[in-house]
């Protein structure tokens, strides 16, 4: 019986080693470099981070008893691409790369020889569509722009014909690698459909049309693609262009993505945290808050909502889905810089802009200093069109003290203080980041919220205050 259990024993230590080993030989000829270095996307930091570095050598190999992530990794030569290969599956992660002088030979690897294949084919497609613009260039150059037209519509249908022998090509190889992260990084590669030839003169539909068929070859179903640059980018890109178009009717592509991410649930909860961090995080560049609002409000009704998600999302939406545009500020005591006790209510003005700060704050110093010079703000403010309210709402006597009492408190200013700290033990406003502007009118209603700084002077000059 010791025996039989000893056998088991040995048995799994040699299936685990065999399964979980991750065993990549690097054979380098004419190469010139001092290092050499494996680099994998790491889905913590979002980038590509070093695994193994060494000197130059002809052969190097890198052994570990812990499986590389599935995914795709980089070969450098010092910060030179040489390689690029493919880690499917966390089991038998042995194989061997003979780089030299650009030529690649993978031994023990069927995935990466069709993958380096792939990578050399499409260059040739792209070739062939530069060969095209050097064409239409030479004849911008020589050809009347009656017989240029012609021309452009031989070289449009001849770019179509390689576009379709692309993507046909590209789906050959998918179908031959069924499974594999390649069919995966193809299939995200494929271009999406081109519209109709009407929406090319009205960029509202060109915008919203591409929108719509941004993912419409992202494999949702394979999580690895996450852990690369290209999922990582595709998601990058797709938020930037919200960001850019900034309409609110593009909300439905977000929302409609994260109904095609759910086929697979670690991609549906990856593609949000990721969409998350640059659309929602009240210290991004790119937030939208709008935008955020709705994804938070469609992850509480998915069914299959982890507790603590929910948890966080319902308090997060409890800060954020208020005080819209449209919406009636809510009202707070302060004391004034004159000593006197009186409510934001009770403050008069046919428009005025809410400036929710730290004195101290750096940043809250630069947008005041920055502000103190533009000419259509102290013109409103000088004829009595506008007023600016800045508000303090610590606890803190020294610094509100300190503030009034220096130059720093622009006298064409109303400056106040909460003094019994309401707007934050209330919630009234979502003060994570400051300065927090809103511009209102007299009734105390929002024109815009978290208006941005470089955005003051449009405003009142739309609105005619200067």
């Amino acid at each position: 019986m010791k025996k039989f259990t000893l056998f088991v024993l040995i048995a799994l230590f040699f299936a685990y080693n065999a399964h979980a080993q991750a065993e990549i030989k690097l054979k380098i000829r004419n190469v010139t470099a001092d290092s050499i270095k494996i680099q994998g996307f790491s889905t913590k930091s979002r980038k590509m981070e070093t695994v193994y570095a060494a000197p130059l050598a002809p052969e190097l190999i890198y052994k570990s008893k812990t499986p590389l992530e599935p995914g795709l990794f980089w070969v450098l030569a010092d910060s030179n691409l040489v390689d690029a290969f493919l880690i499917s599956s966390d089991k038998n992660q042995k194989f061997t790369s003979s780089i030299d002088t650009g030529k690649i030979v993978y031994t023990g690897s069927p995935e990466n020889t069709n993958y380096h294949t792939y990578v050399i084919d499409m260059q040739n497609f792209d070739f062939r569509m530069e060969q095209l613009n050097i064409e239409f260039q030479q004849a911008q150059a020589s050809m009347p722009q009656y017989m240029l037209r012609v021309f452009a519509d031989s070289l449009t249908a001849r770019a179509r014909r390689i576009m379709a022998e692309k993507e046909a090509y590209q789906r050959k190889v998918m179908a031959q690698n069924p499974g594999t992260m390649l069919a995966s990084i193809i299939e995200a590669s494929i271009e999406a459909p081109q519209p109709p030839q009407e929406y090319y003169n009205d960029r509202s539909r060109m915008q919203k049309f591409y929108m719509e068929h941004y993912f419409d070859n992202f494999p949702w179903h394979d999580p690895r693609i996450l852990n690369t640059p290209i999922g990582e980018n595709k998601i990058k890109e797709f938020c930037n262009l919200i960001y850019q178009f900034d309409r609110p009717d593009l909300d439905t592509c977000i929302i409609a993505a994260l109904d095609a991410a759910k086929v697979n649930e670690t991609t549906f909860y990856n593609f949000f945290d990721r969409v998350e961090k640059i659309l929602g995080s009240n210290t991004s560049p790119y937030q939208m808050e709008n935008s955020y609002i709705k994804m938070l409000k469609y992850m509480l009704q998915y069914p299959k909502l982890e507790v603590a998600r929910k948890t966080r999302y319902e308090h997060e939406l409890s800060i954020i889905d208020k005080n819209h545009e449209g919406d009636i500020l809510p009202n707070f005591r302060i004391v004034m810089s004159t000593g006197d006790t009186t409510t934001f209510y009770q403050i008069r003005s046919e428009y005025m802009l809410l400036y929710l700060q730290h004195p101290t704050c750096p940043t809250c110093r630069e947008v005041r200093g920055r502000m103190a010079n533009f000419p259509a703000l102290n013109s409103a403010i000088a004829k009595g069109n506008l007023k600016v309210l800045t508000v303090y709402f610590e606890n803190d006597t020294n610094i509100w003290n300190n503030f009034i009492h220096s130059s720093e408190a622009n006298p064409s200013y109303l400056h106040g203080w909460n003094f019994d700290q309401t707007i934050e033990e209330n919630h009234l406003f979502d003060t994570r980041t400051i300065p927090y502007m809103f511009l209102i009118d007299k009734d105390k209603k929002v024109i815009r919220k978290d208006i941005l700084v470089n955005e003051i002077e449009d405003y009142i000059k739309k609105l005619g205050l200067d």
